[in-house]
């Protein structure tokens, strides 16, 4: 018998429901044994000569019980599918809590298909365990428990006989048990990496077909899909093995019991009604365990499944929320923000991202950030939104460690808008209320009025209404821009974000998109992160990184007169768009 105890545990709070479930499968067991002893009534009276009227009550009695029955297991798989749904439902809310606390640095090493295996496939799994599996599995022990009894009252050979080979069905399947554990490990490591290449597929579908390489990419699916039909066949073959021994258990369990007290009976130890029950208690005895291991084969891929769920749930966040009794600062920090002397690697066999940074961000000055490519740009908001700790140095706001300010407190105070804006599936209106989700109608469309997105969005035939479609496929890429700048202006942060907000877009669009980033920036403690020079010349200050570490800081004129690392950044943008 496969009970898990971390499975068992995500029943807390549905128990009463798995036991009403237990209770169901009981009374459907007592039925069919009722309905054993009657048939037994039933041939001992036609044996003895008896007519319809000696049996007619019997018969009714059965036909009854029929009824009842099928009442019975109708409400048992009806709370059977409660009960594993209001598990399912508990345990996704838990993983996505869980995504929420690892944050954006826990997606970056894993694949997606994988985490989407495991918060839909790996949970779905669960409900033939749940739901089925556990209940049965009491079901199982207590019916044969309570036969075994009574078969024992009538004859003690035969009784003991039947308790052998009941004791040896579930004890049977220990055998196999490591080796279809390693097997049903490789199933579902073969389809969750099918599922990950899947998806990675679909997602970059337009890539592939652009590069031609839809074939070769299909390939590498064909490839997956036949790693993951070796890794089914090897499982099914050791459990059918399995499967073999367990059915010849249960079957020499009837034959032998039924045997034995045939020879009774020719000997006259034992009478033929006896014999009549003890032929079907024994058939009865079997039969809970004969269901019990049909939802074995279901059950099991949620135990399989079970290894991906507990691995995310067990995994410790990079970051931790500021416990209530450090946190003496403010629900809206301020004031200088700086870095002290921070490195930052993304793994711990990496160069650093970030080496020895030393950084100040005086309350509203707008400070650029800029570099080549694998500079460290990117990895300083990362930072400065908590997606990840330093492991050298630490960050403040104020006079308060970025590590002691509350999660949402830090980011309430700050606002992002990034190059890649990401749309979610559902109305622009939907998509502005992210940045507050309280927001009147009239603040929703000043917001989109500064951001230049206004006039645009009522053009469309629904308005605010219109559906984006996934990741805001129907807009092009300044729409989508200025409808982050407009979610910015709606949330009304303190500080702001500026993660090459302007990069890859046309003229006119950069153009609309500045003149919404003029008001945005106003009064607001801005960092500016930019690869094209021309959009940061007016900021207050200045950062040029190189290879993690801060090169030189000051106003655009002046570090272009010092002919350092920022000036040949200059002079190399300048040659390449010439």
């Amino acid at each position: 018998m496969m009970i898990h105890r971390r499975i068992v545990g995500l029943t807390v709070g549905v128990r009463p429901l798995l036991g009403l479930s237990i209770a169901l499968g009981l009374a459907v067991s007592a039925t069919w044994v009722a309905q054993g002893v009657l048939i037994a009534l039933v041939v001992r009276r036609i044996l003895d000569g008896g007519g319809w009227t000696a049996i007619a009550g019997s018969v009714a009695a059965v036909a009854s019980l029929t009824l009842l029955r099928a009442a019975l297991i109708f409400a048992r798989e009806v709370l059977a599918k409660k009960v594993s749904a209001v598990v399912k439902t508990k345990l996704r809310l838990r993983l996505f809590a869980q995504l929420l606390l690892l944050g954006p640095g826990y997606l970056e090493h894993t694949e997606t298909g994988k985490v989407q295996a495991t918060l839909v496939d790996g949970v779905e799994a669960l409900e033939s365990y749940v739901g089925y599996y556990l209940p049965h599995a009491v079901v199982s022990v207590v019916v044969p428990i309570c036969i075994v009894v009574v078969i024992l009252a009538l004859d003690p050979l035969i009784g003991v006989v039947v308790l052998a080979f009941a004791l040896a069905v579930p004890l049977i399947p220990r055998i196999w048990d490591r080796i279809l554990g390693e097997y049903g490990q490789r199933h579902w490591a073969a389809y969750s990496s099918l599922d990950a290449q899947f998806v990675d597929s679909m997602q970059g579908m337009v890539t592939l077909k652009a590069l031609n390489a839809s074939e070769r990419r299909g390939d590498q699916l064909r490839a997956a899909s036949q790693a993951l039909y070796r890794a089914t066949m090897a499982q099914l073959s050791i459990s059918m093995i399995r499967n073999g021994l367990v059915g010849f258990a249960m079957s020499a369990g009837v034959a032998l019991a039924v045997g034995i007290g045939s020879f009774q009976v020719v000997a006259g130890d034992l009478g033929i009604a006896a014999l009549l029950i003890i032929l079907f208690l024994s058939a009865e005895c079997f039969r809970p365990l004969v269901e019990l291991d049909a939802y074995w084969h279901a059950g099991y891929m949620g135990i399989s499944a079970s290894t991906g769920i507990f691995e995310l749930l067990d995994t410790e966040p990079g970051i931790r929320d500021a416990a209530a009794g450090r946190t003496a600062t403010a629900t809206s920090p301020g004031g200088t923000i700086a870095l002290h002397g921070v490195t930052f690697r993304y793994s711990s066999d990496a160069r650093p991202a970030l080496e020895d940074v030393s950084l100040e961000i005086r309350e509203g000055e707008t400070v650029a950030i800029v570099g080549s490519s694998g500079a460290g740009k990117t990895t300083v908001a990362s930072l400065l939104l908590r997606f990840f700790d330093p492991q050298e140095g630490r960050l403040t706001f104020g006079e308060t460690d970025f590590r002691d300010i509350p999660l949402d407190d830090l980011r309430r105070s700050i606002g992002y808008v990034s190059q890649d804006t990401y749309l979610f599936h559902g109305t622009i209106e939907d998509n502005l209320r992210i940045g507050r989700d309280d927001a009147t109608p009239e603040a929703i469309r000043d917001a989109a009025g500064k951001a230049n997105i206004h006039a645009f969005i009522q053009s469309l035939p629904s308005g605010y209404h219109t559906v984006v479609g996934e990741r805001g496929a129907k807009l092009s890429g300044g729409e989508r821009q200025r409808i982050a700048i407009a979610r910015a202006l709606l949330k009304d942060a303190p500080v702001l974000i500026l993660d090459e907000a302007t990069s890859n877009l046309d003229g006119a669009n950069e153009a609309a998109i500045r003149e919404a980033l003029g008001l945005l920036t106003r009064g607001r403690t801005t960092i500016i992160i930019a690869h094209r020079l021309s959009s940061v010349v007016n900021a207050d200050r200045i950062v040029a990184l190189d290879n993690g570490r801060v090169a030189e800081s000051g106003r655009h004129g002046d570090l272009v007169l010092r002919g350092g690392h920022y000036a040949e950044l200059v002079r190399a943008q300048r040659e390449g768009a010439s």
